[in-house]
């Protein structure tokens, strides 16, 4: 994937799925993604909201917001975006949930109109680049 496609893709995801926050609760969008590096140091994922406006470069996802730290486009391995996501937690003294469902299928849509390869199932959207990694 090349950068100018990693740009549409944010563009269209802060646009269609809402803005994203570090914190699950604040967030409108919700994924997990993991970088080629962490796959073959402990094969773990990071989970945040998506890189708000903003956050992102012609190279990468930049240093702080959503994601927290900088993360280059072209180490990006796998990005996973769930149909829902569910908040349960204490907050201020009080119990908060809340179920946010994702418009995973109207996101892919627009990405298939862009050309931007990815992975639509029933639960999840996914970009998984491990396989045009080389």
């Amino acid at each position: 994937m090349k950068n100018l496609d990693w740009i549409k893709f944010f563009d269209l995801c802060n646009e269609v799925l809402g803005v994203g926050s570090y914190s699950m609760w604040r967030s409108e969008n919700w994924c997990s993604w993991t970088t080629f590096d962490r796959i073959t140091d402990d094969a773990k994922y990071w989970a945040s909201g998506l890189p708000a406006l903003g956050e992102y470069n012609e190279h990468g996802v930049g240093d702080g917001g959503n994601w927290g730290q900088p993360f280059q486009f072209d180490s990006i391995a796998h990005l996973i975006i769930p149909k829902k996501f569910e908040f349960r937690d204490m907050i201020e003294g009080e119990f908060m949930h809340k179920i946010t469902e994702q418009k995973i299928d109207e996101l892919s849509a627009l990405l298939k109109g862009q050309e931007i390869q990815h992975y639509l199932s029933d639960w999840a959207l996914e970009l998984r680049l491990i396989d045009a990694h080389s």
